[in-house]
């Protein structure tokens, strides 16, 4: 049986603890944590252990893992690093709750080797030992460290705390709020997390460099608690504790994280270096795993935390390492994008298109749009400036209902949108006459037919006929069906012989045409 234990009841706990240890006979029995995986993993299922810090996050992205369609051969199994008892691995095997992260790396190598466990979380890089037993740590999310006060009680703490007063706290040098700011002559409480704690490594270590690079023996009145539990900070006015911030955010007005001492770190995911290739183990933490996807990104945020990017957008996530992380480039939420499609086309000449799509949003988008035609697609064209053009030749004259669907840029926020419009492709015309070649001397006019016909469509021209000599109209008329009669006076253009030309300007179904003859009104 477990006692979590709280500065409150420290000492208390201790001896009640020894007590039950004392009296405990059989097998413990397997406890149960929110944060526990709630199956009984099977062979091939990964189980992991460990940090307390990550726990509700690898919860989070088990759960949605293990959810994927179809169902993954090698499940997520993540047992909490609180809750006490005994936890239950692969094929009934029985441990003690590994309380974490040392604890649950402890798990992967040397005496504590435990081959039914496959990976810890971890709030710390690894050390020496860890590194040189093989170990290998997957970073996926960047997590601050700050140091916490009571939120729910007001705190004696002052509104910040400075690395050096935090360090001053710790070697039991400031033991009075007076001393760091504060007003209150009370005592300071300062607490630090059990051993085995990343948060507790982790923070010994900024501690240490902020001693000048030597190690802190912590004060006397420096009492241990466990890692992340509100309940010795939420209502002691006097209590001051290293806790994560992602965390501390989760708990609303609980806790206050004084200003001025903030230390950034990674959280990983470590396995044994013989498993870190595993294509198992990558498809999970690897770069391209789930952990680092796009789906984890708003898991990792509810809990707290945020998704480290990947190497394609510069980042760390999922490079497996024996390093420090250092590289807190981190994947930002997708804040979508609306946008508005527009299209509009023009016949350029006999038989072409032109399409034009303009694509807008909030910013200039960035993307593709394909072009349809009555249903047919005729292309896709990338976006430059919200612009896309399309040109296409050989189009048989008519009417056509246009689309323009505007697809985004792979990993952008904009959404797609479409527009639609109508466009005529136009045909070539021609133009034929019947003016008699010779009129006779007592003869005042001439009469001629004109005809103008499209190619390529059953569609009849429209629109006025104009007869010119030169740049002098002599003669205009309105097309019926393509046909129209005009009459042409000997007083317009005179005796002799005429050089004319049957000129048609177009309708909206066809480009216009002109025709050339002559006519001799003889003397």
């Amino acid at each position: 049986m477990f006692v979590r234990r709280s500065l409150a009841g420290v000492l208390s706990a201790t001896v009640v603890g020894s007590a039950l240890v004392l009296v405990s006979t059989g097998t413990a029995h397997a406890a149960v944590d929110p944060d526990d995986t709630t199956f009984t993993p099977v062979a091939a299922d990964l189980v992991g252990v460990g940090s307390d810090t990550s726990q509700n996050a690898l919860f989070r992205l088990a759960n949605a893992y293990n959810a994927t369609t179809p169902t993954p051969a090698n499940r997520l199994v993540t047992l909490a690093a609180t809750g006490g008892g005994d936890i239950t691995l692969r094929a009934g095997v029985q441990i003690a709750r590994p309380n974490g992260s040392g604890a649950g790396k402890g798990r992967l190598y040397g005496a504590n080797d435990t081959a039914d466990v496959d990976f810890a979380r971890s709030s710390s890089e690894l050390n020496a030992a860890e590194a040189n037993a093989g170990l290998q740590a997957f970073p996926f999310a960047l997590d601050s460290l700050g140091v916490a006060v009571s939120g729910s009680t007001a705190s004696n703490a002052p509104a910040g705390l400075t690395g050096a007063q935090i360090l001053g706290i710790y070697k039991g040098d400031l033991t009075t709020w007076n001393q760091v700011g504060g007003t209150s002559s009370a005592t300071i409480k300062p607490l630090i997390p059990q051993d085995g704690s990343g948060t507790r490594s982790f923070f010994l270590n900024e501690l240490k460099a902020l001693n000048g690079g030597t190690t802190v023996t912590l004060g006397v009145n420096v009492a241990v608690v466990q890692e992340n539990d509100p309940a010795p900070l939420r209502n002691d006015a006097n209590a001051v504790g290293p806790f994560s911030i992602g965390r501390a955010g989760l708990l609303g007005g609980q806790l206050r994280i004084p200003t001025g001492f903030k230390a950034d770190r990674a959280l990983y995911n470590v396995v044994r270096g013989t498993d870190a290739s595993k294509p198992e183990v990558t498809k999970v933490f690897g770069p391209a795993g789930f952990v680092c996807s796009d789906a984890a990104l708003p898991l990792i945020e509810a809990a707290g935390f945020k998704q480290l990017a990947t190497a394609e957008n510069d980042g760390v996530c999922g490079e497996a390492t024996q390093a420090k992380t250092t590289d807190f480039t981190t994947n930002e939420p997708v804040v979508a994008v609306d946008t508005r499609t527009t299209v509009a086309g023009v016949s350029t000449a006999a038989r072409a298109l032109r399409l034009t799509a303009r694509v807008a949003g909030s910013s200039t988008p960035a993307g593709s749009v394909q072009f349809l035609a009555n249903g047919t697609v005729l292309g896709s064209v990338g976006l430059s400036g919200g612009t896309a053009v399309l040109s296409r030749t050989g189009v048989a004259p008519g009417r056509y209902a246009v689309t323009a669907r505007f697809v985004p840029a792979s990993g952008s926020a904009y959404v797609a949108s479409q527009g639609a419009g109508t466009v005529t492709v136009k045909a070539a015309s021609s133009v034929k006459e019947s003016f008699p070649a010779a009129v006779a001397r007592k003869a005042k006019v001439a009469k001629g037919a004109v005809t103008v016909t499209f190619a390529g469509t059953s569609a009849k021209p429209s629109g006025k006929v104009t007869l010119k000599e030169g740049a002098k109209t002599v003669g205009t008329g309105v097309l019926r069906n393509g046909t129209v009669t005009i009459t042409l006076k000997r007083a317009k253009v005179g005796a002799g012989k005429s050089t004319l030309k049957a000129v048609y300007g177009g309708d909206a179904n066809g480009f216009g045409s002109s025709k050339s003859f002559t006519v001799t009104f003889k003397k």
